[in-house]
């Protein structure tokens, strides 16, 4: 296209009738889901277009190893775009669902490629199963963060574009499951009836920068609504607003002091409980959980019969609120659920109770540091680390350890492929690799690895 000798990038430049060479679709999309300009010096990453479409295009940040821009006129529409109405669209813009245009189909092969790419190009490894997708495009997230500025008093809720502190409102959280769409766009973003309008007026009472919505996706009433706040000088509003939660029950508020670090749970609520099965979990407001529910029971389920011997020691690593642990426990003689986070041990330990499991022991420590310690009490490992990975020490403690398998469930390819690469240079063997769709309309890939020791 000649643009190589001619232009030179910069930030705020437009560039005309810019166009993808990729041949192979697939190829033409980044990691992150953005379409790959390769005519230049240097890669441009655009939001919001498809390898096989034509736009002008602004370059929205630069540097000597890459750029990133935004569409600011399309000239040629791909084939597989879908057309996405007024509400969608405003989701779309903000890059938080940079897939939405794409059919989901289409998501499912870009995000096959991704994994089949990484792990051939970095550990060899040809035999992915297919990606298990999401039995719901949407409607999936049981937590969604909404942040908040005001414009002469009155909220706006939205979401900020991607690197920037631009806030796109949003009529509607199209990703967030039934009562989490039912009670942003009833009482939070257009009040429906008189107590609605006074629950809306009394929450921007306290003039919140962010909202916090989780709901299960079998919930058709319950929801916890977390109102984040600098500080609270008015500790009259939270007598206002328990007043009105004593109404509908089924909400449950809470006020978070980013200041003082300080949780006030309105009536007292103790938190949501999600199912697994015949089995409870209670969750506390600053507790992680799956967003996706569905796949989550998919994933729980294949980790279950990958175990294939009874009375094993089991480490459930990065353990979280202990629900993995929990529910490998029939299989085990031991399970120790490790996390660094107190409340969310806390919670495993009343899980355990709750459930009436005997073989648990939910431990508050660094899940590294304590796998480095106590490796030779293991025979079997669950990792379920944050999108950093492994450490060092938690893999050199595996690779002089006696671990019969790992299982590696990760939500970044990228840190997964590093860890294995150190893990399988050793004594273990990939045995099954299974992509999962945790997150669609985003770029964002699940993905369950069994390893062996090879004897």
């Amino acid at each position: 296209m000649g643009y190589k000798k001619t232009i030179t990038l910069q930030e705020n430049l437009i560039i005309k009738r810019v166009k993808s060479d990729n041949l192979l679709f697939y190829s033409g999309l980044s990691y992150e889901g953005l379409c790959i300009i390769r005519n230049f010096d240097i890669p441009i990453f655009v939001y919001n277009m498809l390898p096989d479409e034509e736009a002008d295009i602004q370059i929205t940040y630069y540097s000597k190893k890459c750029c990133f821009a935004k569409v600011i006129k399309y000239r040629k529409l791909s084939d597989l775009r879908d057309e996405l109405d007024v509400s969608k669209n405003k989701l779309y813009e903000t890059g938080s669902a940079p897939l939405l245009s794409l059919p989901y189909k289409h998501q499912l092969k870009f995000k096959q490629t991704i994994i089949n790419n990484l792990f051939e190009r970095n550990l060899n490894y040809k035999n992915i199963f297919p990606i298990v997708p999401s039995c719901s495009e949407l409607g999936y997230r049981n937590k969604i963060s909404v942040h908040v500025e005001y414009n002469d008093e009155k909220p706006i809720l939205g979401f900020f574009k991607k690197y920037s502190h631009e806030l796109v409102e949003q009529d509607d959280l199209h990703l967030g499951t039934y009562c989490i769409r039912n009670f942003y766009k009833n009482i939070l973003f257009q009040p429906q009836n008189d107590l609605n309008l006074k629950i809306n007026k009394t929450i921007f009472k306290f003039k919140p920068s962010k909202i916090v919505l989780r709901s299960p996706k079998s919930s058709f009433s319950f929801i916890e609504i977390i109102l984040k706040v600098p500080t609270l000088e008015n500790k009259n509003l939270i007598k206002e607003l328990e007043e009105l939660n004593k109404e509908v029950l089924q909400y449950k508020f809470s006020i978070f002091e980013k200041d003082t670090k300080n949780w006030t749970n309105l009536l007292n609520h103790e938190g949501i409980n999600y199912e697994i099965g015949n089995l409870s979990f209670s969750v506390k407001n600053n507790s992680f959980y799956q967003t996706n529910e569905n796949i989550m029971n998919l994933i729980y389920k294949k980790i279950n019969e990958w175990i294939k011997f009874q009375n094993l020691t089991i480490l459930d690593s990065f353990g979280g609120v202990g629900t993995i642990g929990i529910f490998v426990s029939p299989k085990a003689s031991k399970v120790y659920t490790v996390d660094i986070n107190p409340i969310s041990t806390k919670m495993a330990k009343n899980n355990i109770e709750v459930n009436k499991i005997v073989n648990v022991e939910a431990i508050n420590a660094d899940a590294n540091k304590w796998l480095e310690q106590n490796y030779e009490k293991v025979d079997l490992v669950i990792f379920d680390p944050p999108r950093d990975g492994l450490t060092q020490e938690s893999i050199k403690a595996i690779l002089k350890s006696k671990i019969k398998n790992i299982i590696y469930l990760s939500c970044d390819p990228k840190t997964l492929v590093r860890d294995l690469k150190q893990i399988t240079e050793k004594d273990y063997e990939i045995k099954e690799v299974i992509p999962y769709d945790m997150f669609p309309q985003t770029h964002h890939i699940e993905t369950l690895v069994l390893l062996e020791k090879i004897s």
